[in-house]
C-alpha cells in the first residue's frame, strides 16, 4: 500500500497531523488547485517566524524562501513530520515543511515555486558505502553494462567501442554487473571478446573475480608464456605454455587491481571532468551524498588532489565523506601515523569531508570480495597487528570501518576490539562492520555491546547466486542476517559497494532490500530479512547521514538540514516491486540548488560539460542502461520519454552540445 494512502496525483492532500488546528479539507478540485499555485506566486510573505505544532507550520516566515516545492507527496525520513505536501527553501537549509496552504505563506515576489505534480519526494539518497573517488577518475572511459539486458546487447556495445577507441587507449569493462542479469546467465568467453574487439587492447573484470585481457591487450603488456602469475591470481595458459589472456583472482584482489592500474587513463583535466560527470550520473538516480570506503591504489593525499580541486572550485553536486583506506600491506600503521599528520575526522565542509578509516585499515584482517573463494585464515600475527592499527586510531579519535563479509573475519575482529574498547572506548566513534553477510547472532551482541553499527550492501544481488552455489540456500537466505539485525536495535545502513563489485544504481539495491531478488530475478532472501519500503528508504538515508554522525545536517527532510532531495519518476511507494530498480530522479536538489532536471522539469537543468573526448563510451550510452518492460533500448536513447520533444542545447564551458532527448538525461 501506499505510503501516501493511494490519493490521486492531482489531489491536493493535507498530511499533517490530524489535530492540527488548521486542517484543511481532505482534497481540493484540480482547477481549484492550479488557480491556488497561481495566486501563490504573487503572496509576499512576512511577519512572524515559523511555529510548529503537530510538525505543521503554524505561521509566516520573517522572510520570503529562496524556494517553495508544492503538490507533492513528500516521505520526510522525519520523525516529526513523516509525512508532507509542501516545504520551502532558505539559502541551502530546508526552512519548513507543512501543507500546501501552510507553505504558501514562505512565497515572495522572487520565490521559485516548483509544482512537484503530486509526484513522490525523499531526502536525497545517501550511499554509504561506495568507492566514488576511485570510480570517478575512469567513469566517462568504462563502458558499463550495467543494466544491459542480454550478452548479445553486451558483445555489440563492446564491438561498437572498439571501433570508436583511440590508441593508446583500451575498451574497458571494469564491474558492476553480473552474468545473472544476462538472459544468457553467462559471462563472455575469451574468442567473443577477441572477436568484438580485434586489434583494440580490452579489458573486462567481473567482481573481482576474474579479468579477461584480449589478445591486443597481451601484446601491449608483454606477456607471454615466461610471464609469472600476477600477485594473488592465476593466469590461465594454453597447451604451448602461452597465456591466454585469462586472470583469475586466487587469494587477493590485489593482482586484479594491479593489472587494471595498467591500462591507460586520461589527462588530469579529463579525469577531474570524468568525477564532474559522474557526480551528474549520481544526481540522475536520485543520489545527493556518498560515503566513500577508498581503496587500494588510492593514497593520501596525492589521488585526493582532483576532487579537492572540485570542491575547491565549487564543482562539487554531490556530498562526499571518505574514509582513508590503509596501502601498504604490513606498513599499515605507518599510513595512519603519517595521514594523522595531515588530516583529522571531521576536516573538510558539507561537501568535502574526511570522516574516519577504513574499510580496510589492516590487509590481513579482511576477506575475498567475491562469493565463490573459500575463506583463507588470516595469519596468527593478525590481532596482534590489528590491535596495533586499532588502538591507535582510537586513541587518535578516528571513526573505524572494517570489511568482514564472514563470521570467522569479524569474530576475530571482534576480539581485537573488544581489546582496544577496554583501553579506549570505542561508542562514541561511530565504528562499524561493513558488508556482513555471514555475521552471526553471537558477532551481533559484540557489535551491539561496544556500541558499532552495520553498512550492508547489495553484493547479494549481482552474486547471489554464486554465494548460494558455495555456501547453500539456506546460508544464503540470511545474508545479510537483517531481520536480526534489526530485532537486536543495531543502526544498518546501506549501501552499494560501487562501482566494480556492484552497479552504483541505489534503486538496485533498493528493490533487492524490498524484494530479496537478485539481478538474475533469483529470490535467496527469507521474508525474515526483507524490509518495508519505509525501512528501506531509511537505510539509504537518515541511517546513511547517522553512519558518519552526520544526521543532524542531512538524511531527512526537515527544517534546518540540508535541502537536499529527489522528486521521483515514480512513486517508489506505490510502484509494483519490480519496477523499483527502474526508477530514476527527475528533479535532484543540493543544498538547494538544481543539480539534474529532466522530464517535466528539463527547463531546470543546470547546465554540462559534454564528456571529452569525443570517442569516450559515455558520449554514446550514457550511465546505467535502464530497460522498461518490453523495451530493448537505453533509456538515453532516442524518445526516451515517450515523446519527440526537441532536445535543448546546453552551453558549457568547453562549447554547446545537445541532449539525445527532451528528457536531458546524459
Amino acid at each position: 500500500m501506499s505510503l501516501f494512502g493511494g490519493a490521486s496525483s492531482r489531489a491536493w492532500q493535507h498530511w499533517c497531523d490530524a489535530e492540527c488546528a488548521h486542517a484543511e479539507d481532505a482534497a481540493v478540485a484540480a482547477p481549484e488547485r492550479r488557480q491556488f499555485l497561481r495566486t501563490s506566486l504573487g503572496v509576499a510573505a512576512g511577519g512572524l517566524s515559523g511555529l510548529w505544532v503537530s510538525g505543521c507550520a503554524t505561521a509566516s516566515p520573517a522572510a520570503p524562501a529562496d524556494t517553495v516545492v508544492l503538490n507533492a507527496r513528500v516521505a520526510t525520513m522525519d520523525a516529526k513530520t513523516p509525512r508532507a505536501q509542501a516545504f520551502a527553501i532558505a539559502g541551502d537549509q530546508f526552512a519548513a515543511v507543512g501543507s500546501d496552504r501552510e507553505i504558501s505563506r514562505w512565497v515572495g515576489p522572487r520565490t521559485r515555486v516548483i509544482d512537484a505534480e503530486g509526484r513522490c519526494i525523499t531526502p536525497g539518497l545517501i550511499d554509504s558505502h561506495a568507492h566514488f573517488i576511485r570510480g570517478g577518475l575512469t567513469y566517462t572511459q568504462e563502458l558499463r553494462w550495467d543494466g544491459v539486458p542480454t550478452l548479445a546487447d553486451a558483445l555489440r556495445m563492446l564491438r561498437e567501442q572498439a571501433l570508436r577507441t583511440q590508441p593508446p587507449h583500451w575498451v574497458q569493462v571494469v564491474g558492476g554487473f553480473s552474468p545473472y542479469q544476462f538472459r544468457e546467465k553467462r559471462l563472455p568467453t575469451l574468442d567473443e571478446i577477441n572477436a568484438a574487439t580485434g586489434e583494440v587492447p580490452c579489458f573486462v573484470m567481473n567482481l573481482y573475480d576474474r579479468a579477461f585481457l584480449n589478445r591486443a591487450a597481451l601484446r601491449v603488456l608483454g606477456w607471454n608464456r615466461d610471464t609469472p602469475n600476477p600477485f594473488g591470481s592465476t593466469l590461465e595458459k594454453d597447451a604451448t605454455g602461452n597465456p591466454t589472456g585469462l586472470v583469475v583472482n586466487t587469494t587477493s584482489l590485489g593482482g586484479l587491481v594491479a593489472l587494471f592500474a595498467r591500462v591507460p587513463k586520461l589527462s588530469d583535466a579529463d579525469q577531474a571532468l570524468s568525477t564532474e560527470l559522474y557526480m551528474r550520473e549520481m544526481n540522475r538516480l536520485g543520489l545527493t551524498s556518498v560515503v566513500d570506503a577508498g581503496g587500494g591504489g588510492q593514497n593520501y593525499p596525492e589521488h585526493y588532489g582532483g576532487i579537492q580541486r572540485l570542491a575547491s572550485e565549487r564543482r562539487m553536486t554531490l556530498r562526499i565523506s571518505y574514509n582513508l583506506f590503509a596501502q601498504r600491506p604490513g606498513q599499515e600503521i605507518d599510513d595512519y601515523k603519517l595521514w594523522s599528520q595531515k588530516v583529522s575526522p571531521g576536516q573538510g565542509n558539507d561537501h568535502l569531508r574526511m570522516v574516519g578509516a577504513g574499510e580496510y585499515i589492516l590487509w590481513a584482517a579482511t576477506d575475498p570480495a567475491n562469493f565463490g573463494k573459500s575463506v583463507a585464515q588470516a595469519p596468527a600475527i593478525m590481532e596482534s597487528k590489528l590491535t596495533e592499527v586499532a588502538t591507535y586510531l582510537a586513541g587518535k579519535g578516528w571513526p573505524i570501518r572494517m570489511h568482514a563479509s564472514y563470521d570467522g573475519t569479524a569474530a576475530r575482529i571482534l576480539d581485537v576490539l573488544e581489546k582496544v574498547n577496554r583501553e579506549v572506548p570505542l561508542k562514541n566513534l561511530r565504528w562499524a562492520l561493513d558488508h556482513c553477510e555471514g555475521l552471526s547472532p553471537r558477532s551481533m551482541e559484540r557489535v551491539a555491546a561496544m556500541g558499532g553499527r552495520i553498512a550492508i550492501q547489495n553484493r547479494m544481488s549481482l552474486d547471489g547466486e554464486v554465494y548460494a552455489q558455495t555456501w547453500g540456500r539456506e546460508a544464503a537466505a540470511d545474508a545479510p542476517p537483517i531481520g536480526r539485525m534489526r530485532a537486536m536495535g543495531l543502526p544498518v545502513a546501506c549501501g552499494t559497494d560501487s562501482s566494480r563489485v556492484t552497479s552504483y544504481n541505489p534503486w538496485v539495491s533498493l528493490h533487492w532490500l524490498v524484494t530479496g531478488k537478485t539481478l538474475g530475478d533469483t529470490r535467496l532472501n527469507a521474508e525474515r530479512n526483507l524490509v518495508s519500503r519505509e525501512v528501506a528508504l531509511r537505510m539509504w538515508t537518515l541511517e546513511g547521514a547517522a553512519l558518519t554522525g552526520e544526521d543532524a545536517r542531512k538524511g531527512s527532510i526537515a527544517p534546518g538540514k540540508l535541502a537536499d532531495f529527489a522528486v521521483l519518476s515514480d512513486d517508489f511507494f506505490a510502484i509494483k516491486e519490480d519496477a523499483i530498480k527502474d526508477i530514476t530522479a527527475v528533479l535532484t536538489m543540493v543544498g538547494g540548488e538544481v543539480v539534474h532536471a529532466s522530464g517535466p522539469f528539463a527547463a531546470q537543468a543546470p547546465a554540462i560539460v559534454k564528456p571529452m573526448p569525443d570517442w569516450l563510451p559515455v558520449n554514446v550510452y550514457g550511465g546505467y542502461q535502464h530497460r522498461r518492460a518490453g523495451s530493448t533500448a537505453s533509456s538515453h536513447g532516442t524518445g526516451c520519454c515517450g515523446s519527440a520533444a526537441t532536445a535543448p542545447i546546453i552551453i558549457g564551458d568547453r562549447g554547446a552540445w545537445r541532449y539525445r532527448c527532451g528528457c536531458a538525461a546524459i
